[in-house]
């Protein structure tokens, strides 16, 4: 689930303090941490921040789940005494779980003792959004809009993820920007409504400037020409054949030397003669297919 994970991000950026003040943590200032305390924190999270409130000063630690991660806690334990001890501040803890599917309330902490004796305790606010009911300020944070279709609004299906949009294009006037978050917000509407067609809902054309949707499309067309190579293989060879050879054909990325195997696919008399264009393929200098960036892959399970 690398679109939630990418999209996520990106609303950090967007939002920034709005969704903090969507979790009960109001801020008056809010910037990413920089150089190498934000490239260890992301390989390790989703986006931490230097906040402050009046004239306190404190780390802002932001991830988000798809679905709940029994992990969550232990994560918040690690990661939040990481940015603390990097920053020498205090770091509150934003945990987002953006459906329902697995989770069990935690309220709000994590308690470790040994022999009755407490060892560790940290505490964090939990963002159960299908419980957030859409507030009239919302609507002046276009990154926070994006999270609309997943959130106690009220409406119909198809009707939200319309109203969010239009929000969208309302309040972002960068055209890039607005395709981005228009992108991520049909992302979501998938999440919240699995049998809507979001992306038909918004129109793709408000989308095609976002970057992200562009990869999106181009990772949708590579996946498509692997998954044609192995059903035509296993249609002339049998399903012994393509199991064999999945691993190399799931490795490839470049489509038209996808298109050029495909053919020779729909006519190879045996598994050795496929395997025998595969180097020719793997070593041509056509440019691979950009993949889009990810964060840990704990998404599927829990996290996004």
């Amino acid at each position: 689930m690398a679109e939630f994970d990418h999209g996520f991000k990106i609303v950090t950026d967007a939002a920034g303090p709005r969704l903090a003040r969507l979790a009960g943590v109001p801020c008056t200032s809010w910037e990413p941490l920089t150089g190498d305390v934000q490239a260890t924190v992301e390989r390790l999270a989703d986006r931490a921040f230097l906040a402050r409130h009046r004239r306190e000063r404190f780390v802002a630690y932001v991830e988000a789940y798809t679905y709940w991660d029994e992990a969550a806690p232990w994560d918040v334990l690690a990661k939040s005494g990481l940015l603390s001890a990097r920053e020498r501040l205090p770091t509150k803890s934003l945990l987002f779980v953006l459906h329902p599917r697995g989770y069990r309330p935690q309220r709000g902490k994590i308690r470790l003792s040994v022999g009755g004796a407490l060892t560790q305790h940290v505490a964090f606010e939990e963002v159960c959004l299908w419980k957030k009911r859409p507030e009239a300020w919302w609507e002046q944070s276009p990154g926070l809009m994006t999270l609309y279709p997943l959130c106690k609004h009220g409406r119909r299906p198809e009707e939200s993820i319309t109203h969010a949009a239009g929000a969208i294009e309302r309040g972002e006037g960068d055209g890039v920007r607005r395709g981005e978050l228009l992108t991520i917000l049909s992302i979501f509407g998938s999440l919240a409504y699995p049998n809507l067609d979001s992306v038909q809902i918004i129109g793709s054309e408000q989308m095609r400037e976002s970057p992200f949707y562009q990869q999106i499309v181009q990772e949708g067309v590579v996946l498509k020409a692997r998954a044609d190579i192995l059903a035509v293989l296993e249609e002339r060879l049998g399903p012994e054949a393509a199991t064999r050879v999945a691993d190399t054909v799931n490795a490839l990325t470049d489509v038209p030397l996808m298109d050029r195997l495909l053919r020779l696919t729909a006519r190879c008399s045996s598994v050795e003669e496929f395997r025998r264009a595969l180097p020719l393929v793997e070593t041509s200098p056509v440019p691979a297919t950009r993949r889009r960036p990810s964060t840990p892959s704990r998404s599927s399970g829990g996290r996004r």
